[in-house]
């Protein structure tokens, strides 16, 4: 039987617990690595003999320390580092509150920052070692109301860049760009909306692809970042947007 691509590695995934967070964790498992799942719920529903859960608030840097020191006790060691978890606010300029505001950025950009601080004194004693951030396209091209989360994405797509200088060569940093992706926020929208299918195909029309991203999609982008396929890659940004970004 072939190895997976990723036999033997031991992964740190925020945001496991569901949607972008736990299709990479699925993947990654299928491909032969050991996950360690990280996300604010104290359980979750995935069960597999080579994954761990820890319930920590990466927005706080001792708690991100701990979760990072949970995981390296639990598999011997850690490879990868994938920032899934984040949160939007939707608002413009006028209607977002200052709290909601610094608190997104706390969250999506000093949640990133605190997890590979304390990650990267084990990342550099492997070799190979990768960390992937889950940006977002409206880092690059912002839509209306989303004042605070487009620029908190623009400013993670610079701190991974600056991670990827920094830790160089021992560390390789990516991100990747999601467009509108079908996780269960998305599949409530549509369940919520009068016409489910209109609003589906209205959402889908935003790209040239004519569809909305599946969570598969983004598994695939990062199982590539991840793998030594992509090791002569840092401090880039791929995009997984159906192309909005043309």
């Amino acid at each position: 039987m072939d190895k997976g691509r990723l036999e033997g590695k031991i992964a740190f995934i925020t945001g496991a617990s569901s949607g972008i967070g736990e299709a990479i964790a699925l993947r990654f498992l299928a491909e032969g690595a050991c996950v360690v799942g990280c996300g604010r719920r104290v359980k979750v529903s995935l069960v597999h003999k080579r994954f761990f859960y820890v319930s920590a608030d990466v927005s706080s840097y001792g708690s991100a320390k701990k979760a990072i020191e949970a995981a390296v006790s639990e598999f011997g060691a850690l490879d990868i580092v994938i920032n899934s978890a984040g949160l939007t606010v939707e608002g413009g300029l006028e209607n977002t509150e200052t709290d909601d505001f610094n608190h997104l950025f706390q969250v999506n950009v000093g949640g990133v920052f605190n997890v590979c601080k304390a990650a990267a004194p084990f990342l550099r004693a492997r070799k190979g070692a990768a960390i992937i951030n889950i940006a977002s396209d409206l880092g690059i091209k912002p839509i209306r109301e989303r004042i605070a989360y487009c620029p908190s994405k623009a400013a993670l797509i610079m701190l991974t860049r600056c991670i990827a200088l920094e830790l160089a060569p021992d560390v390789r940093a990516n991100c990747i760009l999601p467009g509108l992706v079908e996780t269960p926020m998305i599949q409530h929208r549509f369940e919520k909306a009068a016409d489910p299918e209109a609003l589906r195909v209205s959402m889908a029309n935003l790209y040239p692809l004519k569809r909305v991203g599946k969570v598969e999609d983004m598994a695939s982008a990062a199982l590539y970042l991840a793998s030594d396929e992509s090791s002569f890659m840092t401090g880039a940004e791929l995009p997984i947007c159906g192309g909005r970004l043309i």
